[in-house]
């Protein structure tokens, strides 16, 4: 149970999360996902129809429940709606319920949605490839306006049209970072007064050959594994790259006084957050880690948390080799000895690479590590790089008491994004 909000408090632009949605491929849904993840289980399998269009072997998550199998790429047809909707508009009504927000008794002036994707609505454009193959008569049954489900922000518009929002909507696209940067730009929206309420995250449906091929030319996806599910190993010195998945995660975040004035007792306040980057290469960072490490400890400083304070990092943990030793270094150089006692993990083992909704998804399993103080593991990790040498909680989640945690998120091309939350306590 989380405790009781005092509304005796007033603090009008200090920012509270007070609702999660999730879709992700362990399960629909916030509470199952977040059983199947903390079981240590791994849901990535061989998606077979996408492995023969490639002609080589792929691992991918696949969200397993029926009522969303029509959002998969792989059962598609001609002109549905794009899935990174679908998995929007599903995420954003499980945050509502769980917020308990009533939106009749909210001003739809001061509610908005930043909610991003980080390349669009790619299945919408591989349907429109089709289009000078249909017949005429076939042509003339798809609706003018298709083509904007194409658009990046399709979601946040959709979003924003569903629930009659006449607040700001936003559709940030940092790659990798995008859930995450999303989140910390509807953090600012609330600090500086724009809304009071906003539905933020991500939401991404990239299990298409053109992306899978893509991510396959650049050298970045898992190979070399016996089983599917053990195909990312973050950390390990076996790793070799990642597996796409897909997914949404959407967080309702509100200013601390609508929280207060509407009895809601939040999952946790968020501080404050950082934007970097390091631009070394399109897929590659700085061997030094200078450029996250400054941030790191730049969002400490702004925060006036010490390292020690840290109960629980969310690392972005890709599997590739480059990634991990490089979030590796940053941590370690901007921390110091404290970054070899802090808990740390990544989600990417168990459920693969959610891409523009990966930030926004591993952000609320945070949440729900601290709302259970339970860390999550880091599924796959058996044979630890000695270059990597964190405590990732390796294979079984951990009890701990997690008070403040931080989150990091990057992309291709340099993105870098890092932020910190602390459990909510009505007497701070």
């Amino acid at each position: 149970m989380r405790p009781k909000l005092s509304v005796s408090e007033r603090s009008s632009r200090r920012v509270v999360i007070t609702g999660i949605g999730l879709i992700t491929p362990y399960a629909v849904g916030r509470e199952q996902s977040w059983q199947n993840l903390v079981s240590g289980k791994s849901t990535t399998c061989l998606l077979d129809d996408l492995s023969n269009q490639l002609n080589r072997p792929v691992a991918g998550g696949v969200i397993p429940d029926q009522q969303l199998s029509s959002t998969s790429p792989l059962n598609q047809i001609p002109f549905q709606t794009e899935p990174s909707i679908t998995l929007a508009l599903k995420a954003t009504e499980e945050a509502i319920q769980d917020a308990d927000l009533d939106l009749n008794q909210i001003s739809r002036e001061s509610t908005g949605c930043v909610i991003g994707s980080s390349k669009g609505g790619m299945a919408s454009f591989a349907q429109m490839a089709e289009l000078p193959h249909m017949s005429l008569e076939d042509q003339k049954q798809v609706p003018s306006d298709f083509w904007l489900q194409c658009f990046p922000n399709a979601a946040s518009q959709s979003v924003a049209k569903h629930y009659d929002l006449r607040g700001a909507a936003l559709a940030p696209v940092s790659a990798c970072a995008t859930g995450f940067s999303s989140i910390m730009r509807a953090a600012d929206l609330i600090r500086d007064g724009v809304c009071d309420t906003v539905f933020a995250g991500g939401a991404d449906a990239s299990l298409l050959p053109a992306v899978l091929g893509s991510f396959q030319r650049m050298g970045v996806l898992a190979t070399d594994f016996q089983s599917s599910h053990e195909a990312c190993r973050p950390y390990d010195r076996r790793r070799n790259g990642f597996v796409v998945g897909e997914g949404a995660g959407i967080l309702v975040l509100e200013s601390l006084e609508h929280a207060i004035n509407r009895n809601s007792v939040p999952y946790a306040e968020w501080l404050t957050g950082g934007l970097g980057s390091d631009s070394t290469h399109l897929m590659q960072f700085d061997v030094s880690a200078k450029s996250l490490a400054k941030l790191i400890t730049g969002i400490l400083d702004r925060a006036r948390i010490s390292p020690s304070e840290i109960d629980y990092i969310n690392m972005h943990g890709t599997g590739t080799q480059i990634n991990d030793l490089y979030e590796t270094r940053a941590i370690k150089n901007a921390m110091g000895a404290v970054s070899h006692s802090v808990s740390c993990s990544s989600l990417k083992g168990g459920m693969g690479h959610l891409l523009g909704a990966a930030g926004s998804v591993e952000l609320a399993f945070t949440l729900l590590a601290m709302r259970d103080n339970l860390v999550p593991p880091t599924v796959n990790l058996e044979n630890p790089d000695p270059e990597c040498n964190l405590n990732y909680t390796p294979l079984k989640a951990e009890p701990k008491e997690i008070k403040k945690a931080m989150k990091l998120s990057f992309g291709f091309g340099g993105h870098l994004v890092a932020g910190l939350i602390r459990k909510w306590d009505p007497s701070s």
